[in-house]
């Protein structure tokens, strides 16, 4: 029993390692001119539309 919670936290450490990894590497690329309000991705092509006015 000990030899499986040795595997099961090994895998869980390399596990969470990846996936800090791959956030940061998903977040870094994130906004590339795309924006998404409410799920719906939309590019602001007029930048005086209200739709491109950033709120805080």
């Amino acid at each position: 029993m000990m030899i499986l919670a040795r595997r099961f936290t090994i895998i869980s450490l390399f596990a969470a390692i990846f996936a800090v990894t791959f956030s940061a590497a998903v977040s870094r690329n994130a906004g590339g001119g795309a924006q998404s309000h409410f799920g719906a991705n939309y590019t602001c092509l007029d930048g005086s539309g209200p739709a491109c006015v950033a709120r805080n």
